[in-house]
């Protein structure tokens, strides 16, 4: 296993683009997304539907975390 990291856009929401390049880019071997929700900047990503999707689409799972929400 290797942690491939996402990059975050400027206003802390994950950078969805990414996201999809890079769940194409290793389909074959695809495991999961980690995400921290609401993340670590506060944010209730937007996209998180679209995300999960897009992960399922190309085999691999999804991890949330709502670790934050103990604040």
């Amino acid at each position: 296993m290797k942690i491939v990291p996402i990059h975050c856009l400027s206003n802390g929401d994950i950078d969805f683009e990414e996201v999809t390049e890079k769940a194409k880019m290793y389909a074959d071997r695809l495991s999961c997304i980690m995400i921290t929700y609401p993340s670590t900047h506060g944010v209730f990503e937007k996209n998180v539907k679209k995300i999960c999707d897009t992960v399922h689409r190309y085999g691999g799972q999804v991890y949330m975390d709502g670790a934050n929400l103990n604040a």
